[in-house]
């Protein structure tokens, strides 16, 4: 019986995580001083990712993993969630963005989801998670050499960035997971992987790219 029930808990402990963010994100842009709305967004961001990334390790099955980003897909992609947390979205490509997390999360699931052996998985959204937003900032405090119109306004700073992270949390993730590709070349193969497709993708759409390319390159490397 208790057996059963782990995977549901689980889906009422990650919807009340998030949920719990969201409520801090939002007190926290009541104060006299918040922090600026993009510094904002990318706290939020990786937080949010670590919770899916902590979930996506104790479910059990698929289909119940799925359940909260789904759920958040139809509440990110409604005007509901950035009117009761101000900041998460200034413009339409931010708001695409916001239903962008959830539903890359869902697919990198739907097509690399493997009980007993779900490094790829987790890459992918250690990257989506972390690398993502490291890209973010530092390409916008530290940028200098901008790519060109194709890469959309990113930057070689940029990209060094989410390699770097992206490469440490892979190789960490195929260090961890036996049957995995080794460590250093799940690093550099998932950390060049995720960065071309930061870099190619338009703003937002990376939250999708991002965690199926580097799944799919752990799987290919494996």
């Amino acid at each position: 019986m208790l057996a059963r029930l782990h995977d549901p808990f689980l889906v009422l402990v990650s919807v009340g995580l998030v949920a719990l963010l969201l409520d801090v994100a939002r007190r926290s842009q009541r104060r006299e001083r918040p922090f600026s709305r993009f510094l904002f967004r990318k706290i939020l961001h990786a937080l949010i990712g670590a919770v899916t990334l902590l979930m996506t390790v104790l479910f059990h099955s698929r289909g119940w993993a799925i359940v909260p980003p789904a759920l958040f897909i139809a509440l990110n992609a409604s005007q509901k969630l950035r009117a009761y947390v101000p900041g998460l979205a200034d413009d339409a490509r931010e708001a695409l963005g916001l239903w962008m997390f959830p539903l890359g999360v869902c697919l990198t699931y739907l097509f690399f989801w493997d009980f007993g052996h779900r490094g790829a998985v987790l890459a992918g959204i250690a990257a989506l998670s972390f690398a993502d937003p490291a890209a973010a900032l530092v390409g916008t405090d530290l940028g200098q050499r901008r790519y060109g119109r194709w890469a959309h306004g990113r930057s070689v700073e940029g990209s060094l960035a989410f390699f770097l992270v992206a490469a440490a949390a892979s190789a960490a993730v195929a260090a961890a997971c036996p049957g995995g590709p080794p460590a250093l070349r799940a690093g550099v193969g998932c950390g060049v992987a995720g960065a071309i497709a930061e870099a190619l993708s338009p703003p937002g759409v990376d939250n999708v790219t991002v965690p199926l390319l580097v799944a799919a390159a752990y799987r290919f490397l494996a």
